[in-house]
């Protein structure tokens, strides 16, 4: 979708038969954020649905008392 300041690729990866999309399992899992700032895209409202419903759950990430989101950590 993008490269980012720093040359990383922003993508939404797919399965090749595009059912399964990565991005969402790692966010449905706890295991990653919904970047607010940057997904701006349709998708991203059932992202940030995903992301509610794992944090509600305290799947991964989320079963930490306070997860510092990655954007924070390296401003630190």
């Amino acid at each position: 979708m993008d490269t980012d300041r720093y040359g990383r690729t922003v993508a939404v990866v797919q399965t090749q038969d595009t059912t399964a999309i990565l991005n969402e399992a790692l966010i449905e899992a706890g295991l990653a954020w919904v970047y607010r700032k940057y997904c701006k895209a349709e998708f991203c409202r059932d992202w940030l649905t995903l992301e509610r419903v794992a944090k509600a759950a305290g799947d991964g990430l989320w079963s930490d008392s306070n997860p510092i989101p990655p954007w924070e950590y390296r401003r630190k």
